[in-house]
């Protein structure tokens, strides 16, 4: 990844997590729309993510100029559809989002897309984090829900050789 466009939701686990430090090192450009700043900070004021984006930060805010495109027909969240919008314009970009139909809507207009557990997993695989099964189930303390499949093939993965 060299650039990615950040959702609340992995935003909001990943501080919790206490690891919202390993997306600079994943990825050296990182944004957040102005969107998702506002339902952020609509959380609760003692939330981590909320506390993060109160203070400077290695993450930038970006507003959407012009705002939305065709996205806005997929009837997503405000905030999955600047995401998705400022990822479509960037080339090369990757939407870090795990709401379902955000991620076909990104699939659908070729737009490169993880979630939370591919961060985690990306961290793991550059040896950022010790342990793709500790840090599942960190995330899953911090509120994420996550499909045992999707846990069993990626934890599969890690234990193959050459992966």
């Amino acid at each position: 990844m060299t650039s990615a466009v950040l959702n609340a939701s992995p935003f909001i686990v990943l501080a919790r997590a206490g690891y919202l430090d390993l997306l600079p090192k994943l990825a050296p450009s990182l944004v957040i729309p102005r969107a998702v700043v506002t339902e952020v900070l609509a959380g609760p004021a003692a939330d981590a993510a909320a506390q993060f984006l109160r203070k400077p930060s290695w993450l930038t805010v970006v507003d959407l100029t012009p705002p939305l495109s065709p996205l806005a027909g997929w009837r997503l969240g405000l905030g999955e559809s600047e995401v998705l919008e400022y990822a479509r314009r960037q080339i090369g970009a990757t939407a870090i989002l795990d709401d379902r139909a955000a991620r076909r809507a990104a699939h659908a207009l070729g737009i490169s897309v993880t979630g939370t557990l591919g961060v985690v997993a990306a961290a793991v695989r550059r040896e950022l984090l010790p342990s793709l099964a500790e840090a599942i189930d960190t995330l899953r303390t911090c509120g994420l829900y996550v499909d045992e499949q999707l846990v069993s093939r990626l934890l599969n993965e890690e234990s193959e050789p050459g992966q």
